[in-house]
C-alpha cells in the first residue's frame, strides 16, 4: 500500500511518502526522516489506537520512515497514515490498489481527530495524481472542495478496514456529489452576499468615499489621515464590501493559507478576506513563523485587505517589513537550510493621526504637540514604506448637517462601477501576470497608460516641481489609469492626472500632515 502524508511547509508544502518495514527483533518502533517530537510520539499514540481499536499490533521490530529525510517533520497528522502503514505491513488491511493520502491525529481509543493543513494537502495530492484520500470526519468538507478528489471521511480507527475494501471495490465516498467549490461558498459571478457592513450608512468626507473608490476599483494602497472620530476606521472596515467575490482559484488559495493557520473561512468563502491585527502584534505574527510554521497576518490577508488601524503605532521594524509583501506580493521565510513562500499579495489600508494627541488641524481643539514630536510620529511609517502607497487622503470629520442627513448611498452603484473598470483592466491585461493597474509591471506602464498631450504636459510639470521619485511618478500614472477606467476613457486626461496628484499630498508634497 502506498501512502503518503503532508507537511505543511509554506504555502504548497511537501508530500511525505510512508515506508515501514517489519522483521523479527526485540520489540521496538523507530520511527526515521527528521521527524519532531511530535512525530515521534505517535509511537505510543499509534501503538495503543491499533489495539484499542481491535487489531494486534505487531511484536516485531518496525522501521518507519517518512521520506524524503532532509524535509522536517512536525505535528500530531502523521499518526493517521503511520497507522494505515503498520497495519498494511501486517496485512491486517488489504491494499486498496491505489495511492491514498491520509491525514489525522489519534487518540488513544482510536478516534481520528482533525488536523490543520487539509486543503493544501489535498491540493498537492491532485498535482501528484492522487486522486484518494482519507481524512478525520471533521475535515471532510473542507477536503471535498477539491471536485477531482475522492474524500473518505474516518471517525474511529476501526473502520478502516470498510473503508479500504470501498475504496478497492470502487464505491463512492460519502460526500460525493455534495460538496463542492460552490457549494463550499464560491458563488457565481456576480453574486454580493456579505455579512461585512456596507457604505449605505457612511457619512464621511465625499472626495475620502471617492478615494475608496478609487482604490478598490485598481487594487491599489491607501492611507487615511485625519483626527480621531473624523471616520477613518468606519471606512476602512467597509471597505471590503466595495470589492467584488473571488474567483474559484483565488477563493482556494485564500482557504488553503486559513486552512495552514488552523483556521476556516466558512460562509464567507467567497469573500476578499479583511485582517485587522492589532498593533501590539509581533513580526512573526504579521509575516509569519512561530513552530509550527504558520502563515502570519499578511498572508492571511491574501486576495483581501490588510488594515492597520493607528498605524504609527505599530513597531517600527514591522512597517519596514511589510514593504516587501507590499510590493512583491509574497513573503519568503528562510527556514533551517531552506526558503518557504507564503503569498500575501494584499491591499494595504493604514489610518494614521495627523499628530500623537490628533488634534492637529481642528480648529476647536489645541495640538500640544511640538514639531519635533509630530516628525518623529510620522517618522515610524519611513519614507520606503510610505513610497509604495499610491493613495493618501486627508480625512477631514464630517460636520452636523452631513451626520443628520438622512439620505443613503446605495452601495451597488459603487460596486458595479468598481466591477466595470476592473472588467475593463482583466481586457487590458488578460496576458498580464496581474490585470489590476496597482499591479502593473513598469516596463508595460507606458504602452498601457496613454496620456492625451495636456495630460502629458501636466505630469512633466509635477513631477519637476513637486520633485516626485520615478516610484511616486509611475504611482500617480497607475492611479489615473484606474481613473480613467471608472469614466470608461481609454487614454488619460488631465482630470484624471490632477485627481491622482492630489493623492499625493499627504507624506510627499507637504513635510508634516497639516502644515
Amino acid at each position: 500500500m502506498r501512502i503518503f502524508a503532508h507537511e505543511p511547509l509554506g504555502c504548497d508544502g511537501f508530500l511525505i511518502h510512508v515506508e515501514a518495514d517489519i522483521r523479527a527483533g526485540i520489540p521496538a518502533v523507530e520511527i526515521v526522516g527528521l521527524a519532531s517530537a511530535a512525530v515521534r510520539e505517535a509511537r505510543e499514540r499509534v501503538r495503543v489506537a491499533v489495539r484499542k481499536s481491535g487489531f494486534v499490533f505487531p511484536s516485531d521490530r518496525i522501521v518507519l520512515n517518512l521520506a524524503p529525510g532532509d524535509v522536517p517533520k512536525e505535528g500530531t497528522a502523521y499518526d493517521l497514515p503511520l497507522a494505515l502503514k503498520i497495519l498494511s505491513e501486517s496485512l491486517q488491511i488489504a491494499d486498496p490498489g491505489v495511492p491514498l493520502l491520509a491525514l489525522g491525529e489519534l487518540t488513544l481509543e482510536g478516534e481520528v481527530r482533525p488536523v490543520r493543513g487539509i486543503l493544501p494537502a489535498v491540493r498537492a495530492a491532485v498535482r501528484a495524481g492522487i486522486a484518494t484520500c482519507i481524512v478525520p470526519e471533521a475535515n471532510a468538507e473542507e477536503a471535498a472542495v477539491i471536485d477531482s478528489l475522492e474524500v473518505w471521511p474516518l471517525e474511529h480507527l476501526s473502520r478502516i478496514g470498510e473503508v479500504i475494501t470501498s475504496i478497492k471495490e470502487g464505491k463512492q465516498p460519502p460526500l460525493a456529489g455534495r460538496v463542492s467549490c460552490r457549494a463550499g461558498g464560491c458563488a457565481p459571478a456576480g453574486h454580493h452576499g456579505s455579512c461585512a457592513p456596507d457604505f449605505s450608512d457612511y457619512r464621511g468626507d465625499p472626495a475620502v468615499l471617492r478615494a475608496f473608490e478609487v482604490a478598490a476599483a485598481g487594487g491599489h494602497h491607501l492611507l487615511l489621515a485625519g483626527p480621531p472620530g473624523a471616520g477613518k476606521t468606519m471606512g476602512a472596515c467597509r471597505f471590503s464590501s466595495l470589492l467584488p467575490d473571488l474567483d474559484e482559484e483565488e477563493a482556494l488559495e485564500a482557504a488553503s493559507i486559513y486552512s495552514l493557520a488552523g483556521m476556516h473561512r466558512g460562509e464567507e468563502w467567497h469573500r476578499p478576506p479583511f485582517r485587522t491585527p492589532h498593533h501590539s502584534a509581533t513580526l512573526e505574527g504579521m509575516l509569519g513563523g512561530a513552530r509550527p510554521l504558520k502563515p502570519g497576518e499578511a498572508s492571511l490577508a491574501h486576495h483581501g485587505v490588510l488594515f492597520l488601524d493607528e498605524t504609527p503605532e505599530f513597531r517600527r521594524d514591522i512597517l519596514q517589513a511589510l514593504r516587501e509583501p507590499v510590493e512583491r506580493g509574497y513573503v519568503d521565510l528562510a527556514r533551517a537550510g531552506m526558503m518557504l513562500r507564503f503569498p500575501s499579495e494584499f491591499q494595504l489600508l493604514m489610518a494614521a493621526n495627523p499628530c500623537p494627541c490628533g488634534n492637529l488641524g481642528l480648529r476647536s481643539r489645541t495640538c500640544v504637540c511640538s514639531p519635533d514630536e509630530i516628525r518623529r510620529y510620522w517618522k515610524r511609517l519611513g519614507g520606503a514604506l510610505l513610497d509604495r502607497i499610491d493613495i493618501r487622503c486627508a480625512v477631514t470629520p464630517p460636520d452636523a448637517s452631513r451626520l443628520l442627513d438622512v439620505s443613503t448611498l446605495d452601495p451597488a452603484i459603487l460596486r458595479a462601477r468598481i466591477a466595470e473598470a476592473r472588467r475593463l483592466q482583466r481586457d487590458r491585461c488578460k496576458h498580464e501576470g496581474s490585470f489590476l493597474n496597482a499591479r502593473m509591471p513598469p516596463a508595460r506602464i507606458a504602452a498601457l497608460c496613454e496620456l492625451l498631450p495636456e495630460a502629458r504636459r501636466l505630469l512633466a510639470a509635477a513631477v519637476t516641481g513637486f520633485g516626485l521619485s520615478a516610484r511616486a511618478s509611475h504611482a500617480v500614472l497607475k492611479v489615473s489609469r484606474t481613473i480613467a477606467d471608472l469614466e470608461g476613457k481609454t487614454a488619460i486626461d488631465s482630470a484624471a492626472i490632477e485627481e491622482a496628484l492630489s493623492y499625493r499630498q499627504v507624506g510627499e508634497m507637504d513635510a508634516v500632515w497639516g502644515e
